[in-house]
Parts: C-alpha cells; structure tokens; sequence
C-alpha cells in the first residue's frame, strides 16, 4: 500500500499538471499528420509534421509493464499505456517526451536518450534522472528500429519494460 500512496504522490509531482500536459500534447499534436478535408474536428491542423532528423523521429505508442511490481489484488504485473515523441538532437542523443499511464493516472517527463545507430536499429543506452520519488536515477537500454521501440529500465522503486510502435 506504501508503494501505491508513493507512486500517487510521485505522480502528482512529477507530470499531472496542467502546463505540463499542455507541452506534451502540443509536441504529439506537432508531430500527427494535417487533418484530411472533411474531418468532423474542432480545430483542424493544417501545417505538415516537422522534418525527422532520424528514421525514429515522430510518435510512438505503447505500454509500459513493470517486472518488480503487481497490479491491486491480482498477480499481473503493474503496467499501462505509454506516448513517446522521440526526436534527434545530434548523432549519439535524442529527447524522448514520455507519457506514462497507470490506473487513470498520468505522469509527463522529457529525457535524454543515448544511442548508437546500426544500420536501420538504433541501440540505446545509459541513464537519466528523474526525482528521488519516483526512483531517482533510471538506467535504460533498447532498441529501436523503424517500427519498433523496446526498452528495459531500472530504478531504486522499479524495474520493467516498455513496448511500442510508431504512430503515423
């Protein structure tokens, strides 16, 4: 139950707010493609996507499972869905604006990614750090290819796996 009260909190403070919410839904709404004449919407979005700088730039869509922790009165793992806007900042860094889910919860963080491509993968790994709350320093590695972004992170509360695929 500790855990739960901890993770709320973590939660609340790290991501829920509104501005925050705001940046990360205007950078997803960015990279989405203009709205096809004829969409029933009520704010059409006529300019075209930014240039990717890489084959991983643009939307990812997923989940996240965690391999340490159980979901309330069940043996499944703890998890939820997962947005990703990943976009290159030089040859070796990119910025991943995540948003993670959890029991109707959302929590928004921007982190810096190392990776080393290979042909059509790119290989990641090192660490970023988040507050001490919501476990301090994650270490991560994974992949990423053109339709497929793996990641395996750990932390001092948490260790897991995300899964996801591009958003186009």
């Amino acid at each position: 139950m500790r855990f739960i009260l901890l993770l709320l909190c973590a939660l609340a403070a790290t991501g829920c707010t509104t501005v925050t919410g705001f940046a990360f839904q205007k950078e997803w709404r960015q990279w989405s493609p203009p709205t096809p004449a004829g969409t029933p919407v009520g704010v059409r979005k006529r300019e075209a996507p930014p240039t990717p700088q890489s084959p991983w730039d643009g939307r990812w869509a997923g989940t996240w499972t965690s391999s340490k922790h159980g979901q309330l009165f069940s043996d499944a793992p703890a998890g939820g869905s997962t947005q990703l806007v990943l976009t290159q900042i030089d040859r070796y860094r990119y910025r991943g604006h995540f948003r993670a889910g959890w029991h109707g919860l959302r929590s928004d963080y921007i982190a810096e990614l190392y990776g080393k491509p290979r042909g059509k993968t790119l290989h990641l790994k090192g660490d970023f750090q988040l507050p001490m709350m919501v476990g301090g320093t994650y270490r991560y590695e994974g992949t990423v290819t053109p339709d497929r972004f793996t990641l395996n992170y750990d932390s001092a509360y948490d260790t897991g796996s995300m899964e996801l695929s591009p958003v186009r």
